[in-house]
């Protein structure tokens, strides 16, 4: 399996706030912050100081990080970028990791597809198809 490790998920209530404190730790924003309505979350990329984070914040009330920050988490998920996703998607599911979202397209990724697939142990990967 050809996984590339692309970044650590990060969910956050305020991008802004977040952006100083990791500032201290040597990350700066690699681009704007954008919105992605598909996901209803707002990005920001961040690198540095360490593996590449990707700062979410919800964009409403139906977000999916709204219920990641109600349950007190922040660092959330794995990204790993794959040249087949649905071979990938299959590769997980035969080791009992189970979708927990359809592909979908990402504006973070150029509209290329993403899934968020979780074990039992409640680790979350997120496969990223890669650019053809």
């Amino acid at each position: 399996m050809d996984l590339h490790f692309h970044h650590l998920g990060m969910a956050c209530r305020q991008i802004a706030v977040e952006l100083p404190e990791l500032a201290i730790a040597g990350y700066r924003p690699e681009g704007p912050i954008f919105e992605d309505p598909i996901q209803q979350v707002r990005i920001q990329f961040v690198s540095g100081g360490g593996p590449r984070l990707e700062l979410i914040e919800p964009a409403g009330a139906q977000s999916p990080v709204e219920g990641i920050l109600k349950r007190g988490s922040k660092f959330y998920h794995l990204a790993y970028e794959v040249s087949q996703l649905d071979d990938a998607i299959a590769y997980f599911r035969a080791r009992q990791y189970l979708p927990v979202s359809s592909p979908a397209p990402a504006v973070a990724f150029d509209m290329r597809r993403i899934v968020f697939l979780a074990s039992g142990t409640r680790t979350l990967i997120e496969l990223i198809e890669a650019r053809t």
